[in-house]
């Protein structure tokens, strides 16, 4: 999970070298994107306490739709990095009934969703979310941790359908994974070696 960009703001002003008298007043006052890009950047160095708080105070501070859903968004993808898994969750189900926010930022809310109702146990509303997002993305990648690829929210589908008892559909996932075996027999014992197998390979 190493940071790919980091973004960052700068918060005070310059002080002139030619000037005799070198007082300095205080800078703009920190906006909503500016928090937000703090967030991500906190999150991808791992600084997942930083994230949330610098996510909560871009929440607050929305005027839009938008800014409001991406910060949840990136505070549930935070909590859910931290292992706070239940805050993660209420944050992206909360964020993915928001109107007005752009496909990519929705299925960055889909896409963590999907993982924390995983692990939650919430396996049918964990495919629902899964399913979503790579029918909008096919080839979606989490810009805030490439690991989070296509390929693993594909084999996270399947592991929902297979934990809700859904073995046709999982089935389906799994031929997609593995096309050069496919297709595979709708056995419950037989899918589970196959999505083992699978995980191995990430």
């Amino acid at each position: 999970m190493k940071p790919l960009w980091i973004l960052s703001i700068v918060l005070g002003v310059g002080i002139s070298a030619c000037s005799k008298d070198s007082s300095t007043g205080p800078g703009p006052e920190p906006g909503e994107k500016d928090f937000l890009a703090l967030g991500w950047s906190n999150f991808e160095s791992q600084k997942y306490d930083s994230a949330v708080t610098n996510f909560t105070a871009a929440y607050n501070q929305a005027a839009t739709a938008s800014v409001r859903g991406e910060a949840l968004g990136g505070r549930g993808w935070s909590y859910t990095y931290k292992r706070e898994i239940s805050k993660g969750k209420a944050d992206f189900v909360f964020a993915s009934g928001l109107t007005g926010i752009t496909p990519a930022v929705l299925n960055d809310i889909r896409v963590g969703g999907a993982f924390a109702l995983y692990a939650t146990n919430d396996f049918s509303t964990a495919a629902s979310f899964a399913n979503a997002a790579l029918t909008s993305n096919p080839s979606y990648t989490f810009t805030h941790d490439s690991k989070v690829s296509a390929r693993r929210v594909r084999i996270l589908l399947a592991q929902s359908y297979y934990a809700a008892g859904q073995f046709f559909d999982c089935a389906a996932q799994v031929d997609l994974l593995d096309a050069a075996h496919a297709p595979h027999a709708v056995d419950p014992a037989g899918l589970l070696v196959a999505i083992t197998s699978l995980l191995n390979t990430l």
